[in-house]
C-alpha cells in the first residue's frame, strides 16, 4: 500500500510540475529580454500560455480520478520509466540558458518531451482522448515558438521545424500503435 501511495504522488507531482512550467519560462525570458516591445509580447502571451498548462494539468488530474486501477498502474509505471518528473524538474537547469539559441531550442525540446509523456499518460487512463487535445498541443507549440523566437526569424523557423518534426513523430507513433506494434513488442518480451 505504501508503494501505491508513492506512485500516486509521482503522478500528482508531475501534474503540479506542469502547472509551474509556463511561469518558469516567462520569468526566465523576462530576465534576459531587454527590448520593451519583446517584453510586451511576452507579457501578452503569458496569461494564455499559463492557463493552457493549468487547464491541461487539471484535465489530466480529473481524468486520473476516474481512470481504472489498471490504467492508473500503467500510467504510474510509464511515468517512472519515462522519468517525467525528472524531466520537469531538470527544465530548471536549462532556464538560465534561455538567452541563447541553443538554450531556447533545448527548452522547446524538453517541453515537447513533457507533452508526449502527458499525452501518453492520458491514453493510459483508458479514456477516449478529446479531439481538441492535438489542437491544444499545436497551439502550445506555436505560443512557445513566439515566446522563444523573439525577433529572430531564423530561430522561429527552426522552432517551427522542430514543431513539424514533433507532430510527424506523434503521427508515426500513433500509426505504429494502431498497427499493433506495441502488442507485438509485448508478446516478444513475454517469451
Amino acid at each position: 500500500m505504501e508503494n501505491e501511495n508513492k506512485d500516486q504522488s509521482l503522478l500528482s507531482e508531475f501534474l503540479q510540475s506542469i502547472e509551474k512550467i509556463p511561469t518558469q519560462i516567462i520569468d526566465a525570458l523576462l530576465r534576459v529580454t531587454e527590448d520593451e516591445d519583446e517584453r510586451n509580447v511576452i507579457n501578452s502571451f503569458a496569461p494564455a500560455f499559463t492557463n493552457q498548462f493549468n487547464e491541461l494539468s487539471l484535465f489530466a488530474s480529473e481524468k486520473s480520478r476516474v481512470a481504472t486501477k489498471q490504467g492508473l498502474f500503467q500510467a504510474e509505471e510509464f511515468l517512472k520509466i519515462s522519468s517525467g518528473n525528472m524531466l520537469t524538474e531538470n527544465l530548471k537547469i536549462a532556464l538560465p540558458s534561455i538567452g541563447s539559441i541553443i538554450g531556447k531550442m533545448g527548452i522547446a525540446g524538453i517541453i515537447q518531451e513533457i507533452k508526449k509523456i502527458l499525452k501518453k499518460l492520458l491514453e493510459l487512463f483508458s479514456i477516449k482522448l478529446p479531439p481538441w487535445l492535438d489542437a491544444l498541443i499545436v497551439l502550445i507549440d506555436e505560443i512557445l515558438n513566439h515566446l522563444l523566437g523573439g525577433e529572430s526569424i531564423k530561430l522561429r523557423n527552426t522552432l517551427h521545424q522542430m514543431e513539424v518534426n514533433f507532430q510527424t513523430e506523434l503521427t508515426q507513433l500513433a500509426k505504429l500503435e494502431k498497427a499493433g506494434f506495441s502488442k507485438f513488442q509485448n508478446d516478444d518480451d513475454d517469451e
